[in-house]
């Protein structure tokens, strides 16, 4: 006679969903291409293999050595940040899980952090599963299953001294929060500045040390990125620029050219592409 138990087990269908992984080698003479403080509609994973560059997510700063993970949720703001002239090489994923959200909501949960530091004896394996992925030479089966791998491994990385791997200071967390409440506005550095009792000249170096950018460029930045994210959300050209505090249509489409490469109307027909 036979003793055992057996487990029946459901699995909900997987709906398709496009996943995007990139293999970035970026020069130093590329490192002016670096865009803005934006956000995305869909899950993004940063992985680190070289270069001398820290990580803004919404208002943390983490600083970033081989084999850290950057994880970005929907809506959330990130940037990277260079250090120096050095090389940057890095993989860069993004997929929707909203398609998928019985499957995949275990991802807004498992990894509620930002930052992620692969343990060494992991590393090898996420590398060679990115690099993988990032050939067209292998099947659906072992995509699915690199897929998931990836954050099979990501949730051992999870460690709770991770949690507090870097903040930016109270001051400039307050500033960046003043920025954020009134980025439809228009802001003045010098506005700012008084608000804080503190020099513009200060101002202008806490950001460039943090951020690597000064407090005019974030302003931009993060206002084409409000912007982008109307537009995604089918708001007109015009009304775009209106909401983020640009009066001026010619202005805000030269500036917005100026970070995405292309014009807002441009970028909405491709964004909104089903």
């Amino acid at each position: 006679m036979s003793i055992g138990k057996t487990a029946i087990i459901k699995f909900p269908e997987l709906k398709g969903f496009d996943f995007r992984i990139k293999h970035n080698k970026i020069e130093p003479k590329d490192h002016t291409l670096d865009i803005d403080l934006h956000t995305h509609i869909q899950f993004e994973i940063y992985l680190n293999l070289s270069g001398d560059v820290s990580f803004l997510v919404q208002n943390n700063l983490y600083e970033i050595k081989r084999g850290d993970v950057i994880i970005s949720r929907p809506g959330e703001e990130h940037h990277c940040v260079y250090r120096s002239a050095a090389p940057h090489e890095m993989f860069w994923i993004l997929f929707d899980c909203e398609q998928n959200s019985g499957i995949l909501d275990f991802l807004k949960e498992e990894f509620s952090d930002n930052y992620l530091s692969c343990p060494e004896e992991l590393q090898d394996e996420l590398f060679r599963i990115c690099y993988s992925l990032n050939e067209k030479a292998i099947s659906e089966e072992e995509r699915l299953y690199y897929f998931f791998r990836i954050f099979a491994i990501l949730k051992m990385s999870k460690t709770s001294s991770m949690a507090s791997a870097g903040e930016l200071d109270y001051e400039l967390k307050d500033i960046i929060k003043y920025i954020n409440n009134r980025i439809c506005e228009e802001i003045s550095i010098k506005e700012i500045a008084d608000t804080f009792f503190i020099s513009q000249s200060s101002l202008e170096r806490s950001f460039k040390r943090a951020l690597g950018i000064t407090p005019l460029e974030f302003i931009k930045r993060k206002k084409i990125a409000l912007a982008a994210k109307l537009l995604r959300d089918g708001k007109s050209v015009l009304n775009a620029g209106l909401s983020v505090g640009y009066n001026d249509n010619s202005h805000f489409i030269k500036l917005f050219k100026k970070y995405y490469g292309i014009t807002p109307n441009q970028y909405k027909k491709r964004e909104n592409k089903v």
